[in-house]
């Protein structure tokens, strides 16, 4: 388990674009953008899984996941590898589908709550310290 650093911390407050990484059974790598995806603590990041059927079977078969996180604004873009946990109810759950329910009407209802423990943070910015182990 790895403590997520504050530029990270920040680039999740809003403004960052977050794709999610997972691979199946047959070892395909699967990638999805997630509009949902929030800073839950120090250590854990979050997405709602509302349409994401590949990412969903992937992650039933294998936890493993990488999330990469860019704010073209900031000019900054990490990458997260860590484990999810796929949550079905509870408070956390019930906090994102009241929050996404506020987005859109429209939205179908959340499937799960996929819950990320940070093991690894990595620099994908442009520049020197790209792919060096931040966290």
């Amino acid at each position: 388990m790895a403590k997520l650093p504050e530029e990270v911390k920040e680039l999740m407050k809003g403004g960052h674009a977050l794709w999610v990484a997972t691979v199946g059974e047959d070892g395909m790598p699967n990638i999805s953008y997630k509009g949902s995806g929030a800073l839950l603590d120090d250590e854990h990041l979050f997405f709602a899984d509302i349409f994401s059927q590949k990412t969903r079977e992937n992650l039933l078969q294998n936890s493993h996941v990488a999330l990469g996180i860019m704010s073209s604004d900031q000019s900054v873009a990490v990458q997260v590898k860590g484990v999810a946990d796929m949550i079905q109810k509870g408070e956390l759950f019930d906090q994102v589908s009241a929050k996404m329910k506020k987005v859109s009407a429209d939205l179908p209802p959340v499937k799960y709550v996929v819950r990320i423990l940070v093991e690894s943070v990595y620099d994908l910015s442009a520049g020197p310290n790209a792919g060096q182990k931040i966290a």
